[in-house]
Protein backbone atom coordinates (compact mmCIF):
# COMPACT_ATOMS: atom_id res chain seq x y z
CA UNK A 1 0.00 0.00 0.00
CA UNK A 2 1.39 3.70 -0.74
CA UNK A 3 1.42 6.25 1.55
CA UNK A 4 -1.06 9.40 0.32
CA UNK A 5 0.60 12.38 0.27
CA UNK A 6 -2.13 14.43 -0.81
CA UNK A 7 -2.86 16.97 1.83
CA UNK A 8 -6.87 17.79 2.37
CA UNK A 9 -8.15 20.67 0.49
CA UNK A 10 -10.67 21.21 3.50
CA UNK A 11 -10.31 21.31 7.17
CA UNK A 12 -12.87 20.43 9.81
CA UNK A 13 -11.04 21.99 13.17
CA UNK A 14 -12.94 21.77 15.87
CA UNK A 15 -12.07 24.64 18.42
CA UNK A 16 -13.45 25.72 21.48
CA UNK A 17 -12.10 28.98 23.21
CA UNK A 18 -13.48 28.96 26.16
CA UNK A 19 -14.13 32.55 27.90
CA UNK A 20 -11.28 31.40 30.77
CA UNK A 21 -9.48 30.97 27.72
CA UNK A 22 -10.27 34.77 26.46
CA UNK A 23 -9.92 36.03 29.95
CA UNK A 24 -6.30 35.01 30.53
CA UNK A 25 -4.97 36.34 27.43
CA UNK A 26 -6.86 39.76 28.65
CA UNK A 27 -5.30 39.49 31.95
CA UNK A 28 -1.62 39.00 29.91
CA UNK A 29 -2.13 41.92 27.50
CA UNK A 30 -3.18 44.05 30.31
CA UNK A 31 0.13 42.99 32.71
CA UNK A 32 2.23 43.68 29.25
CA UNK A 33 0.55 47.04 28.88
CA UNK A 34 0.13 48.43 32.20
CA UNK A 35 3.14 46.50 34.32
CA UNK A 36 6.27 48.19 35.90
CA UNK A 37 8.56 45.95 33.12
CA UNK A 38 9.52 47.60 30.21
CA UNK A 39 7.81 45.54 27.92
CA UNK A 40 8.73 46.41 24.21
CA UNK A 41 5.66 47.78 22.14
CA UNK A 42 5.99 44.77 19.77
CA UNK A 43 5.20 41.94 22.46
CA UNK A 44 2.24 43.91 24.02
CA UNK A 45 0.70 44.51 20.48
CA UNK A 46 0.80 40.42 19.66
CA UNK A 47 -1.07 40.14 23.13
CA UNK A 48 -3.57 42.01 21.85
CA UNK A 49 -3.90 40.42 18.72
CA UNK A 50 -3.98 37.15 20.15
CA UNK A 51 -6.38 38.35 22.57
CA UNK A 52 -8.75 40.12 20.11
CA UNK A 53 -8.48 37.15 17.98
CA UNK A 54 -9.58 34.60 21.07
CA UNK A 55 -12.80 36.84 21.01
CA UNK A 56 -13.28 36.70 17.28
CA UNK A 57 -12.92 32.50 16.99
CA UNK A 58 -15.46 32.69 20.19
CA UNK A 59 -17.63 35.07 18.29
CA UNK A 60 -17.97 32.56 15.22
CA UNK A 61 -17.78 29.47 17.46
CA UNK A 62 -21.01 30.74 18.74
CA UNK A 63 -22.62 32.10 15.70
CA UNK A 64 -21.86 28.26 14.11
CA UNK A 65 -23.53 26.36 17.40
CA UNK A 66 -26.71 29.20 17.00
CA UNK A 67 -26.89 28.04 13.51
CA UNK A 68 -26.19 24.30 13.98
CA UNK A 69 -29.41 24.41 16.29
CA UNK A 70 -31.54 26.51 14.04
CA UNK A 71 -31.28 23.56 11.38
CA UNK A 72 -31.72 20.95 13.55
CA UNK A 73 -34.76 22.59 15.01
Amino acid sequence: MEPNNELPTTADWQLHISDAEIRVAKYEWLAARDGDDEVPAERVAILFEYYRALISLQAQQIADEFRAKRRIA
